[in-house]
C-alpha cells in the first residue's frame, strides 16, 4: 500500500522540488525555456528557503510541491506532480493544504494549453475570474486567472 504525507519543505526538499518542476514542464511539451537549466534549477533548489513550499512524499520520495507565493500570501507560483505520479490524488492533497494556508481564497495562473490543469481546477472548485492572450506572462503563452473562494457557512 502507498503513503503519502503532506509536509512543510526543507532546505534537503530542494534537489527533489528542481527535478519535479523541470520533469513535469518539459513532458508539457510546450513551455519555452526562458532560462537555462542551471538557473531554473538553483531557483526550485532553493524555493524552501524563499518562499511557503509544501511537499506530497509518496512512499517517502517528494512526488509534488506546491509554493504560495511569498509577496502575496494569496497566490499560488507552483503547484506540480511529477509525471510518474499524476492521477494518485496528490495535487489534490495539496491544493487542500493550499486552502489551508489561504483560508479566504487564493488564485493561481495556468497556460490555456494546459488542459490537464484546466480539468484539475475545475474538479476542485476553481474558477476562471481572467483571460489574457500572454503578453504579461515571461512566456508570452495565453494564460487563464483561477480563484478559489471559500464557500460562505449557514
Amino acid at each position: 500500500m502507498s503513503k503519502v504525507n503532506i509536509e512543510r519543505a526543507r532546505s534537503a526538499d530542494g534537489a527533489g522540488i528542481a527535478t519535479i518542476y523541470l520533469t513535469a514542464t518539459a513532458k508539457l511539451g510546450f513551455l519555452p525555456r526562458r532560462h537555462n537549466a542551471a538557473d531554473m534549477w538553483h531557483h526550485f533548489s532553493t524555493m524552501p528557503t524563499q518562499q511557503e513550499t509544501w511537499v506530497a512524499k509518496h512512499n517517502g520520495r517528494i512526488a509534488a510541491f506546491l509554493a504560495i507565493s511569498a509577496g502575496r500570501p494569496n497566490w499560488i507560483d507552483h503547484l506540480y506532480v511529477h509525471p510518474s505520479a499524476q492521477n494518485k490524488n496528490l495535487g489534490a492533497l495539496l491544493l487542500d493544504q493550499a486552502k489551508i494556508s489561504a483560508p479566504h481564497g487564493f488564485q493561481l495562473w495556468t497556460f490555456r494549453q494546459n488542459r490537464g490543469a484546466q480539468r484539475f481546477y475545475r474538479r476542485h472548485g476553481l474558477t476562471i475570474a481572467e483571460r489574457t492572450d500572454g503578453r504579461r506572462n515571461e512566456e508570452h503563452l495565453a494564460d487563464l486567472r483561477y480563484v478559489w473562494r471559500p464557500t460562505k457557512g449557514l
